[in-house]
């Protein structure tokens, strides 16, 4: 998965990860295993803090406060979550954020179909 981002994004994503498998044996230590931002956050928020970091560099880019107008791209926010925190514990966050019309939207055209 980091593969395939990384040939997207190169190193301009943000992985948002809760705790899970895929979190403990990627920071383990104190020391993370990713190149790129990475934030640790509680079991069942993930969609809303990625919804949260997208949002806030779009408004921070949009005032003008995030790099030059048309030299600096708003990072990819990746969120990393497993069943629990995507299905059971965090199904209403990411409900929430895809009725919210986040960038979810944005990334997937199958989303978007009507």
């Amino acid at each position: 998965m980091a593969t395939a981002a990384y040939q997207v994004a190169g190193n301009n994503m943000i992985y948002v990860n809760n705790t899970s498998c895929s979190e403990v044996s990627t920071s383990k230590d104190n020391v993370t295993s990713w190149k790129v931002p990475w934030v640790h956050h509680l079991f069942e928020s993930g969609a809303t803090v990625a919804d949260a970091l997208s949002t806030s560099y779009k408004i921070l880019k949009k005032k003008g406060l995030f790099g030059e107008p048309m030299e600096e791209e708003v990072p990819y926010v990746i969120h990393i979550g497993g069943d629990g925190s995507t299905y059971d514990i965090g199904f209403q966050f990411l409900k929430a954020a895809l009725l919210r019309t986040s960038t979810f939207l944005e990334m997937s055209d199958l989303l978007n179909a009507k």
